[in-house]
């Protein structure tokens, strides 16, 4: 083997390291976003760009337009009265402007955040009538999983 051939050779494992390295860290975001994303969106006004929001099952809660329907996780309950459940959806969307959407957009379709869990995951639990939903949000590498559960609170269910 030549100088030419050791050169070629050396000059496409750089160009595959640096490509490596240019998509491993795309992916890559600090604990110090996961530690301020409350504190960052407390009285902001989250504008909303880009494609309008969707209404699937669920009449009073919006979906962003970037994330979709995994029907496969996804199970909806209905009754002439009542629709309860659980929507999965994915979408490369990260998980901070997803929390500042969902606790925007809920407020305005009427639902109350009544507590919240951070760290690894998110969970954002909402309260409007007789209902309750979970908003639970995972990001990862590429994608973040939205899972949007409602049920009846247990009082409303009892006879």
């Amino acid at each position: 083997m030549g100088i030419d051939g050791l050169t070629s050779i050396v000059g496409r494992f750089l160009v595959c390291l640096f490509a490596f390295l240019l998509l491993a860290g795309a992916g890559c975001s600090t604990d110090k976003k996961a530690e301020t994303f409350f504190e960052e969106t407390e009285g902001q006004e989250v504008e909303a760009s880009g494609p309008a929001p969707i209404y699937y099952d669920f009449k009073d809660i919006s979906i962003p337009a970037e994330l979709s329907l995994v029907r496969k996780k996804s199970f909806v309950y209905s009754t002439p009265t009542f629709t309860a459940g659980v929507l999965v959806f994915e979408g490369r969307v990260t998980g901070n402007s997803l929390v500042n959407y969902f606790s925007s957009s809920m407020a305005k379709d009427g639902w109350v955040l009544r507590s919240s869990f951070r760290y690894g995951r998110v969970i954002l639990i909402f309260e409007k009538g007789e209902r309750s939903c979970l908003i639970g949000i995972e990001e990862s590498t590429l994608t973040s999983q939205v899972e949007v559960w409602v049920a009846p609170q247990v009082n409303a269910a009892l006879p």
